[in-house]
């Protein structure tokens, strides 16, 4: 599983047809500075958990079938820290 492999900086699966959510043991690994998960077909929303990785820089989470908003807390937000690049493409699903 990704979130035991503790020492990762750069994670990059984008364009792998992955389906399902996005892990929330993402959320336990702290070196990781780079998250690409674009072009994929996760769904639900972004995990929490994400929130307690302090280093990450990227997150890029575009092209997926992601439904919500940013998790409020979120270090990743423009709002608590004008040098992160966060990469979102949400789309909402009509009922």
């Amino acid at each position: 599983e990704l979130g035991s492999l503790k020492q990762l900086n750069d994670i990059s699966l984008q364009h792998n047809k992955l389906t399902g959510e996005i892990p929330q043991s993402l959320g336990h690994l702290e070196k990781l500075r780079k998250l690409y998960l674009s072009y994929n077909n996760f769904s639900g929303t972004i995990p929490v958990k994400l929130a307690d990785i302090a280093n990450l820089e990227i997150l890029d989470i575009q092209n997926n079938s992601l439904s919500g908003t940013v998790p409020s807390g979120m270090p990743l937000s423009l709002f608590h820290c004008n040098k992160i690049r966060l990469f979102l493409c949400i789309r909402a699903r009509s009922n």
